[in-house]
């Protein structure tokens, strides 16, 4: 878990009473004060500095913390409706790789985009396990299939479909039935070397928090998504992987092997490799579910 956060210092000759940090503040470390900023709780502050980012006169400081000013003097957003929505129209799931490995220093800009992604009370708790040696990833696909063969081998038997239907429930337990010709084709094609569970990807990243934190699913998953849309940026394409997250969950001997805490789980995995694939037109997606 992240350290606990030290609270923010109030420089009172420079604060104007505007209010404004007491009224963003989550944690209710600031009130009014003889009509200035006061930090009065200062060990509920978690760290989100989202005080001294909208303070007007820089009355609000961090300790060991810069805060960076908007380059183009305060404006906001940074680009505009339109292009968000070609970028996340553009980003498509990529199951077709050249196989060129992803250099440190690009990986390096994937996940430093991930550190920006929200976490819930700014716990910053996501974790990553970036797997690039292909004896790595090699070892983690025969031990994800091998996973799969004897959870599917249990669905074909009704005492089995029994069993799994208790273990995680009636719908899952069908849909895995459902699932097997798909699996026992692509099991098929994989004896083939055709790899279609990774995709034959030069790197799988998995992201893992502590089980007990009831934000590590919202956590992980946004900062994973945010890892993709800069991997879009930098020409590279990934695909997320459901059989992956629910394999490592289930699997101690996965689990241990990746090296996850075992207080952690997996809540969401991709493959990443630069695309051998272009594709052509954008993504098409069912109206939004409102109301």
């Amino acid at each position: 878990m992240k350290q606990k956060a030290n609270p923010p210092v109030v420089i009172g000759e420079d604060c104007i009473g505007c209010q404004r940090c007491v009224a963003t503040c989550p944690s209710f470390v600031l009130e009014m004060v003889e009509a200035k900023a006061a930090v009065v709780r200062g060990d509920w502050c978690i760290g989100c500095q989202h005080c001294g980012a909208l303070c007007p006169t820089a009355a609000i400081l961090h300790e060991g913390t810069v805060l960076d000013s908007y380059p183009s003097k305060g404006e906001a957003p940074a680009t505009s409706p339109e292009i968000l929505e070609l970028l996340l129209r553009e980003r498509r799931s990529v199951r077709l790789y050249t196989g060129d490995p992803v250099p440190a220093e690009v990986l390096d800009k994937i996940f430093n985009a991930g550190r920006y992604a929200p976490t819930g009370s700014n716990s910053q708790n996501v974790h990553y396990k970036a797997l690039t040696s292909p004896d790595q990833i090699a070892e983690l696909r025969k031990r994800t299939i091998t996973f799969y063969d004897k959870m599917f081998s249990r669905i074909r038997g009704r005492f089995g479909m029994f069993i799994v239907s208790l273990v995680a429930g009636r719908k899952i337990a069908e849909y895995l039935r459902e699932s097997l010709p798909k699996m026992e084709h692509a099991n098929d094609l994989i004896r083939q070397g055709k790899d279609r569970l990774f995709h034959h990807a030069p790197a799988v990243i998995l992201a893992h928090a502590e089980s007990w934190d009831r934000s590590s699913s919202f956590n992980c998953s946004v900062a994973l998504y945010n890892c993709s849309l800069m991997a879009h940026t930098l020409g590279l394409g990934c695909c997320f992987n459901g059989f992956l997250v629910n394999a490592v969950n289930h699997s101690s001997t996965i689990k241990h092997w990746l090296g996850i805490p075992a207080d952690h789980k997996c809540y969401s995995a991709m493959t990443l490799g630069f695309p051998d694939v272009r594709y052509l037109r954008l993504v098409s997606r069912d109206p939004a579910k409102v109301g």
